[in-house]
């Protein structure tokens, strides 16, 4: 064992410094300088004897010797070796590069009389970690934040806000129909246009606002410092005007809009805000946009947190709802407008709860596609539609088929066509009597695997018809392309027909031209929301075979459509307003059978 002090002992300690590849440094109380390892030189480009007898702190960089203070004053009051450190140490050139540091006092041994400081370079390890945390907090395809980091800037925001006592808006932007855009010009395409979307964004905004991507094509924006929520809609409309400028690349055009929802929270409310909750509601504001029509902005208030709040308690209900047999079927019928016979009914969804009463589709549908419930439902009501329809079929011998709508989401789950072919099984019915109504947005959107899942669904023999048409992009190429064999003309048409000059928003013309749309791609027309013998004349003459509504019959139960059926021809019992089930005229809109009421609107259906 060598003797402390003794020649053999420091010779000891300096062949095992120097044969380091980590800087040794021997420092004293003070800080200046007694000994420096060669590796001084090749990690900092200075030589240990221009170092000796300086002091470290000319190594260190400013903003570090606080730290570096902290450690050696902890390591001089407690005598025990610390935790590693990182801190940036000054090379020859000027170049500031991370060491990681481990200190020893060694002041009482008489070998080294000093303070050790072992350092290591970790400079490229700390410039991966700065990359992952950026990576971490960034979008990878537009290098905008993301979810993340704008929660974070909104949860900083806020606490300015209440010191400032000034607004804090938050923007859930989604684009419209981008799928649609994405579809037509493949997925390289789709990202070239989110990355210049996402410039434009950045470009609307102000230095000290945020924008982020959260989603494929959803956006979330954080304003700050506004006066007004008149400020926070300018910025709204801004947005939307950047946006909608036609995108032109040398391959390919592309037209983008964007629905906004906004929630503005100032001053002092600010302190209580969840950043979560916000999102939340600025989300609920977006889809208000969504369904007032696209390419606007809304604004969340009262309403949507009653809304929301409703959603929420109805939601475990929902969960229960299928396993607990609540959920019950009416039909609506369609008729042959020429001699006013029964051809189909549709199948409509109710909720009978045990202590809400019977709701219509609108107020759970939505919920039911959020929380995917849609799917096992979707599933009960082919089932129970098919079993129904057997039924007619056998009992009465009806000529006449069944039509189920198909949500968006149930097109997208893999397997649709095995599972209806296992339901007509079941039900013994022949595929041809069954057919599937789909919104135009759904089959727009449909991807490939859905499309393919549908054109498989039609090879069965089932018809596939295009619900609420007119409403959305559809163009003759498409309805050329897509495996459909009917059309539903959408019933915000239909409602406008008048005669002469009390035709409205060309409702007439819109109306005349899908008649003569289908007539050409012997494709069915059917109108929606007939409610007046006026509606149904001048369909006749526009050549629409097909209508159901209020004109004709409101939607039923099962036993009530049998009692319909066996009159002669399937006919009403009488014309002008009267109608088969009692309590169901366009004057008394509470009906029995549908148990609530929408008055001056038509029956909604499950899409």
């Amino acid at each position: 064992m060598r003797e402390a002090g003794s020649a053999s002992s420091r010779e000891w300690f300096r062949v095992l410094a120097e044969s380091s590849r980590d800087i040794v440094l021997v420092r004293d109380v003070d800080g200046v300088l007694s000994y420096c390892s060669p590796a001084v030189w090749a990690s900092l480009g200075h030589r240990p004897e221009d170092l000796e007898g300086t002091n470290e702190r000319e190594l260190i960089h400013p903003v570090d010797l606080q730290i570096r203070d902290a450690l050696i004053s902890q390591l001089l009051n407690t005598k025990v070796a610390q935790p590693a450190a990182e801190l940036r140490l000054r090379t020859k050139s000027g170049e500031w590069r991370w060491f990681e540091t481990i200190d020893t006092n060694c002041l009482e041994n008489p070998a080294v009389q000093g303070i050790v400081t072992n350092a290591r370079d970790v400079t490229e390890r700390k410039a991966a970690e700065v990359e992952l945390i950026e990576l971490s907090l960034h979008d990878a395809l537009t290098g905008l934040p993301n979810r993340l980091l704008v929660m974070d800037r909104l949860t900083i925001a806020l606490a300015r806000a209440v010191r400032a006592n000034d607004l804090v808006a938050v923007m859930f932007c989604d684009l419209d129909a981008f799928k649609v855009v994405n579809d037509s010009i493949g997925h390289e395409g789709g990202d070239r246009v989110l990355v210049e979307i996402a410039r434009r964004f950045t470009q609307a905004l102000r230095h000290c606002d945020t924008v982020a991507r959260t989603g494929g094509d959803e956006f979330v924006v954080v304003c700050e410092g506004l006066s007004s929520v008149e400020d926070a809609t300018a910025v709204a409309a801004h947005i939307r005007a950047v946006v909608e400028e036609p995108i032109a690349f040398d391959d390919f055009e592309a037209s983008i809009s964007v629905s906004i929802g906004i929630v503005t929270v100032v001053g002092f409310e600010a302190e209580t805000a969840d950043p979560m909750i916000l999102l939340r509601n600025a989300d609920a504001a977006m889809y208000r946009a969504k369904q007032g029509g696209k390419a606007r902005w809304a604004l969340f208030d009262e309403a949507l947190i009653n809304a929301a709040t409703h959603r929420r308690e109805l939601e475990p209900e929902l969960r229960r709802a299928l396993e607990a047999h609540e959920f019950v079927l009416h039909y609506q019928p369609v008729y042959d407008l020429t001699d006013d016979t029964i051809v189909g009914v549709e199948a409509l969804l109710r909720w009978d709860n045990p202590t809400r009463g019977l709701l219509p589709p609108d107020d759970f549908i939505g919920l039911a596609e959020e929380t995917g419930l849609i799917v096992p439902i979707g599933i009960w009501v082919l089932a129970e539609s098919c079993a129904q329809m057997r039924r007619w079929d056998r009992e009465l011998s009806w000529p006449g088929w069944i039509s189920v709508n198909l949500s968006a989401r149930q097109l997208a789950e893999p397997g649709l066509a095995s599972a209806i072919n296992e339901i007509l099984a079941a039900s013994d019915l022949r595929p041809e009597l069954l057919r599937l109504e789909l919104t135009e947005t759904a089959l727009l959107r449909a991807g490939h695997s859905a499309a393919v899942e549908l054109a498989a669904v039609r090879g069965l023999g089932v018809h596939i018809g295009m619900d609420d048409f007119g409403t959305g992009y559809a163009t003759l190429t498409n309805l050329q392309q897509l495996p459909i064999d009917f059309l539903k003309i959408d019933r915000s048409f239909v409602i406008t027909l008048k005669h002469g000059a009390n035709a409205r928003d060309h409702g007439n013309a819109i109306v005349a031209a899908i008649a003569q749309i289908g007539q050409t791609l012997d494709l069915e027309t059917i109108a929606e929301g007939v409610e007046t013998e006026e509606q149904a004349e001048l369909l006749r003459e526009f050549g629409c075979p097909f209508g159901q509504g209020f004109q004709f019959a409101r939607p039923a139960p099962s036993h009530e459509i049998t009692r319909l059926l066996t009159r002669p021809n399937g006919l009403p019992l009488a014309r002008n307003g009267a109608h088969p089930f009692p309590g169901s005229s366009t004057e008394r809109v509470l009906c029995p059978t549908a148990g609530y009421q929408r008055r001056g609107h038509p029956e909604p259906a499950v899409d």
